[in-house]
């Protein structure tokens, strides 16, 4: 009997999120956006760092974007700043040696497939080509003193994830979603992020 009942509710449950909803709406579109991203150099011949892999910890990120959907596809531009992150590197007797600081912003254009666009859930890829202006500072904590390494960079960047979209009605939308950011270069390392976020979508 508990059988069926859960059954019963699996099957209430996929039916009522797998039924249409309204016609989504079509047309120009705001939407906003806030997440984690974590950053990090990649490089074998890393000329920041000097490591071939360095995470440079967490941070939290904020966009907007402007765009136009029609039926299955999305078009958009979207700004997005990420804070500085401040990660602390130790030697090897603990004491506390430097700190790395990285903070960016990205000018982007993002393109959007959603395969269920008038159901109330609805899976979507993205994809996305733009611009970044990275900043980065390397303090050291040595005998002579603090030394202080600032490096500024703008490169080509591009992003690709995937995510769902949750009808609220004809016009809103919750997404929420991943995405993997390949930011450019500071001169031999490249910096890649992960980047997890939820927002809101309205459209006119």
């Amino acid at each position: 009997m508990n059988k069926l009942a859960k059954l019963a509710a699996v099957a209430l449950v996929s039916s009522f999120i797998l039924s249409p909803a309204a016609e989504a709406r079509d047309g120009f579109y705001l939407a906003v956006r806030g997440g984690l991203v974590w950053n990090n150099f990649n490089s074998k011949d890393d000329a920041v760092t000097e490591t071939s892999q360095s995470d440079v910890g967490r941070a939290n990120e904020f966009s907007a974007a402007v765009g136009y959907r029609y039926k299955f596809f999305r078009g958009e531009f979207e700004f997005i700043n990420r804070q500085d992150t401040d990660e602390p590197f130790h030697d090897t007797t603990g004491a506390h040696t430097a700190d790395l600081s990285l903070g960016s912003t990205s000018y982007m254009f993002n393109g959007y497939i959603d395969f269920l666009p008038n159901y109330w859930i609805s899976p979507f890829i993205t994809g996305g080509i733009g611009w970044s202006k990275l900043e980065f500072t390397h303090k050291e904590l040595g005998i002579l003193g603090k030394t202080d390494k600032w490096k500024k960079s703008s490169a080509f960047t591009w992003q690709a994830g995937a995510g769902l979209s949750i009808r609220i009605n004809k016009c809103l939308n919750i997404d929420t979603g991943y995405r993997y950011w390949t930011l450019g270069k500071i001169r031999s390392a490249e910096v890649n992020a992960h980047e997890w976020f939820a927002g809101l979508r309205f459209t006119f």
